[in-house]
């Protein structure tokens, strides 16, 4: 983990904070590329996953926003209420779960809320690549839109189109518009889009309706699906063949949740699913996979697991810890 210090503390709308990071000493901090993320250490046992959303050139300190969500499983709601200018703060080095293909002639960039942030990034750095590209940020309204005043000053801000729900009845067919096979610049284009899921969901399904390619095709997954355990799930034996201890993971908890209430440390961050924070190795057994970080060939192979959310298939499970 990077120790560094909170420079700067805005509110950007009335729930979205933004915080500029930087070192003490003013070293710069390592560098990033577009999409990336950092794990920031919310207190003892809270580690949230904030995406990067300044340009990679400028690594000299890092911004990030973070929305307050009503939702909210204690991190943002934490780091509103407590993190203030001044304060030293621990954070992991950068990780790109989203990188941008900077190859390509044209781009889209899809913003749901405060999905933003990592679009943000790409934007500066197509911009910096003399790229084509087009920014459509979708937000309640104005008032609700993070950076606004900033993206309307950026010399970029021609390519940047906002659809407010308050505003505009008709989003579908600016989506369907802007994603038009028909447009020969959109042939070999790369779609990114990041937010809640059902956005996310829709931008693909209309831009696969429109001819896209899957691989043409990039999400940034901003929170999993609710982790539901259901009748179906049953109790299984954990071996952590390094530590030589065995543990019941019954069918009411997850794996995580057992390992910490056995004093285990393990790094976890989302606790969903997506970000892979708490892969860990399975030596033996076979995993009942249900995450959205592994591809269904990594999958396939059954070597690794996240404990967060995922189970055993098998009645035990070996893993390397």
């Amino acid at each position: 983990m990077l120790e560094v210090t909170i420079l700067t503390k805005k509110y950007e709308t009335a729930d979205i904070v933004s915080f500029e990071l930087g070192k003490a000493d003013g070293s710069a901090l390592p560098a990033f590329e577009a999409g990336s993320h950092i794990d920031v250490k919310v207190n003892e046992n809270l580690l949230r996953q904030y995406s990067l959303c300044n340009s990679p050139k400028r690594h000299q300190t890092y911004k990030i926003a973070v929305l307050k969500d009503a939702n909210s499983r204690g991190g943002s709601l934490t780091v509103h209420k407590t993190f203030e200018i001044g304060d030293s703060i621990q954070i992991s080095p950068p990780r790109n779960l989203f990188p941008l293909n900077k190859d390509s002639q044209r781009t889209l960039l899809f913003a749901g809320g405060i999905g933003i942030t990592p679009l943000l990034s790409m934007a500066q750095v197509l911009n910096e690549l003399g790229k084509e590209f087009e920014l459509h940020y979708f937000a309640r309204s104005k008032t609700s839109t993070a950076f606004y005043e900033e993206l309307n000053s950026l010399p970029f801000a021609s390519k940047i189109f906002f659809h407010f729900d308050d505003e505009n009845d008709k989003k579908d067919s600016a989506i369907r518009h802007a994603l038009d096979q028909e447009n020969p610049l959109n042939k070999t284009a790369h779609l990114y889009t990041c937010g809640p899921n059902g956005f996310m969901d829709y931008i693909f399904t209309t831009a696969r309706s429109l001819g896209w390619k899957n691989d043409n095709l990039h999400k940034e997954v901003f929170n999993a699906e609710s982790i539901v355990l259901d009748d179906s799930d049953k109790s299984f034996t954990l071996n952590l063949v390094r530590s030589g201890i065995s543990l019941e993971i019954p069918a009411d908890k997850t794996v995580l949740e057992v390992l910490e209430d056995a004093d285990i440390e393990i790094d976890a961050s989302c606790e969903q699913g997506v970000c892979g924070t708490c892969l860990t190795k399975v030596v033996k057994g076979v995993p009942d996979h249900r995450d959205q970080f592994l591809t269904e060939c990594e999958k396939s192979l059954n070597n690794q697991f996240t404990p967060c959310c995922s189970r055993a298939l098998t009645d035990s499970l070996s893993i390397d810890l």
